[in-house]
């Protein structure tokens, strides 16, 4: 029970959700562009997962701190007010300071994950 305890802590801890302009410490910055709300944020690596359950809108975003390494693997999804499920694969390096940026957004009714040009 304790070790639960500990381990849940600890990913509460590697995953922040905020406005835009707060700082956020992490590697892999989430942001939703949608007014529409998504929740349950799942980053998925090597059979890690990472999570946050806090509901983003409106320019806000979820950071998470993955492993620094050079060609990692890794999945994100989210949930939509609707129900829907939306979940994209990525590769990318998290060697020294990089940090990677990726957006959601609603255009003409479809969600989209895709990486964010505008960071």
């Amino acid at each position: 029970m304790k070790k639960m305890f500990w381990t849940a802590g600890l990913l509460l801890l590697l995953a922040a959700c905020g406005q835009r302009g707060e700082a956020v410490e992490g590697n892999l910055i989430l942001t939703n562009y949608a007014a529409q709300a998504i929740s349950q944020i799942i980053v998925e690596y090597g059979g890690e997962t990472l999570s946050s359950e806090e509901a983003v809108s409106d320019t806000q975003l979820c950071a998470f701190t993955l492993p620094e390494e050079e060609d990692l693997a890794y999945t994100v999804s989210f949930r939509t007010e609707e129900g829907e499920t939306v979940s994209g694969s990525f590769t990318d390096s998290f060697a020294g300071e990089t940090v990677v940026y990726l957006r959601a957004d609603r255009a003409e009714g479809f969600w989209q994950l895709e990486y964010d040009q505008t960071s």
